[in-house]
């Protein structure tokens, strides 16, 4: 961000000292046809744009990077059960089992997980501190319950 106002700054401080009417002017001075003078300051604002710009993703790019660094996601193994269902999630949530049958993991986002496999979707809820809530629900039909979590 300091990067993307020195930068601008500069460029405004640089822009003041000559108008485009004195760049216009000064290059006809030196006998260049005005269609000409007018491309080439076409082609410096067009530069100058393209400087701003590229700066700006890259200062984007960074701020992403530096707020995905920043996303901290609980890697503990756990288990879950109700009547019918018991499912695991291990390898730093890699890997999944539903009733004994190997399942996929899906992260949404830092704080969610969901566990697809064997006829259900198992919704887990994390904190800072790990799993907060799960939830099962059947891939099929309207049955759903919530999930006795044990984090080892």
């Amino acid at each position: 961000m300091k990067k993307l106002v020195m930068i601008a700054v500069t460029l405004s401080t640089l822009a003041g000292c000559t108008t485009q009417a004195d760049r216009m002017a000064k290059c006809e001075a030196q006998g260049i046809s005005r269609e000409t003078c007018y491309l080439a300051e076409q082609n410096r604002t067009a530069a100058v744009n393209a400087v701003a710009e590229k700066q700006a993703m890259e200062n984007a790019a960074a701020v992403q990077h530096a707020q995905e660094a920043k996303v901290h996601d609980p890697l503990r193994e756990a288990s879950f059960s109700s009547n019918g269902l018991n499912a695991t999630l291990s390898n730093g949530f890699f890997s999944a089992t539903v009733n004994g049958k190997k399942a996929t993991v899906k992260r949404l986002n830092a704080n969610f997980y969901e566990i697809h496999g064997n006829g259900f979707v198992i919704s887990i809820s994390l904190d800072e501190n790990g799993i907060t809530d799960a939830s099962w629900n059947k891939a099929k039909g309207r049955e759903h319950g919530l999930l006795q979590v044990t984090q080892k």
